[in-house]
């Protein structure tokens, strides 16, 4: 193993799968898949991706890596992260604070 690392391949069964999903898929509905770029060349990741919580972890030619309260795209608030990624969290992340920001 690696240290800091936890492997928890049986954390959820296949419901609680389905149902994170579900939550996923709606972040997604609100907050849709974009493609961030590379600070200094302008090149796309090679993965979309999104965010939930109060901030959001962006990046761009112009203005390079951060966090920031809205979608780059749509300029809309990232959504809510979802209870059960919250509890999630909570369950095994032994840090008291909650995330502030969810890619």
């Amino acid at each position: 193993m690696i240290a800091g690392l936890r492997y928890l391949p049986y954390y959820l069964d296949i419901n609680a799968q389905r149902k994170l999903l579900v939550s996923v898929n709606d972040v997604i509905s609100k907050s849709p898949l974009y493609s961030p770029t590379m600070p200094r060349s302008g090149k796309s990741f090679s993965v979309k991706m999104t965010n939930c919580g109060n901030l959001g972890w962006v990046s761009s030619k112009q203005q390079g890596y951060r966090y920031q309260p809205h979608h780059p795209n749509s300029g809309e608030p990232w959504p809510t992260i979802p209870n059960m990624i919250l509890e999630i969290w909570k369950q095994v992340s032994n840090y008291k604070l909650k995330p502030e920001a969810c890619l």
